[in-house]
């Protein structure tokens, strides 16, 4: 069932019947304007990925060193650990580059050192606590 609405005699059309979504913008709710997609914006997004990444790899680079340093001596744990987290920012850089961020040629620094304190912070926290788990017996023991 349809519902015509009627105008007033005196209106301007009187032989258009209107339909009922005839002005559909009135009905619905506004809509929100659509973020314009600046290089600002892209500059942003692809640093956050690479910051992302690091945080990720850091983890990644603490827990492979922590299981393949808990049988070595003490010295060589550590050359193997920090070893291992050169090794694996090196291929985040790489990554990152693959990423194609538009930096400015004076910002290509970025991209190494965007996130490389964390991904530090991330080594160290990892590496420590994967050694912890690995080695809980030995805390548990009872020094007299």
């Amino acid at each position: 069932m349809k519902i015509y609405l009627v105008r007033h005699p005196k209106g301007k059309d009187n032989d258009k019947k209107p339909e009922p979504n005839d002005n559909p913008a009135k009905d619905a709710p506004p809509e929100e304007p659509r973020p314009v997609d600046t290089d600002e914006s892209r500059i942003k997004r692809g640093l956050d990925k690479v910051f992302w990444l690091r945080v990720g790899l850091g983890i990644l680079a603490g827990t492979i060193s922590a299981i393949f340093g808990s049988p070595l001596d003490t010295n060589e744990r550590i050359f193997i650990g920090f070893g291992i987290m050169i090794v694996l920012f090196i291929v985040s850089y790489v990554i990152a580059k693959a990423f194609r961020v538009p930096l400015l040629p004076s910002d290509k620094r970025k991209l190494a050192t965007t996130g490389y304190g964390s991904y530090f912070l991330m080594f160290i926290f990892s590496w420590i606590l994967v050694n912890t788990i690995i080695h809980a017996d030995v805390s548990s023991m009872i020094v007299h």
